[in-house]
């Protein structure tokens, strides 16, 4: 699946990229400047420029967020130690015009499933 994106200085956007669904997601920097110390792998250009597109373009699962009405949670499977998985989690607000990227983060557990018996079966 491919994924394309461009840097916009001119909007202040970290990431600017569509989904092969011709979806626009958007990471400012605002959002990335309020969580990058409380998520330190945002500073991680790897983890930036790839991991956070994966998981938007290629989820292994979304489930909508459980207070705000119009976030999602996208999830993407890296890899096992022991018996915890860990993955990336990116969540998303959906506009009208675009999906803005809030944060992003490595996690050992999905939250949602506490409050959420089913996972969205696509991209909102």
């Amino acid at each position: 699946m491919l994924c394309y994106y461009s840097y916009s200085k001119a909007n202040s956007f970290i990431l600017d990229f569509t989904d092969q669904d011709g979806k626009r997601y958007v990471f400012s920097k605002e959002n990335f400047d309020k969580h990058k110390n409380k998520h330190p792998e945002l500073l991680i250009k790897d983890f930036l420029q790839s991991r956070i597109k994966k998981t938007v373009c290629e989820p292994e699962f979304i489930y909508p967020a459980y207070k705000e009405k119009n976030r999602f949670c996208y999830y993407y499977y890296e890899y096992e130690i022991g018996n915890r998985k860990w993955y990336t989690k990116v969540v998303v607000e959906k506009t009208r015009w675009m999906y803005i990227i809030i944060t992003a983060w490595r996690l050992d557990k999905v939250h949602e499933k506490k409050y959420f018996t089913e996972t969205l079966c696509k991209r909102p």
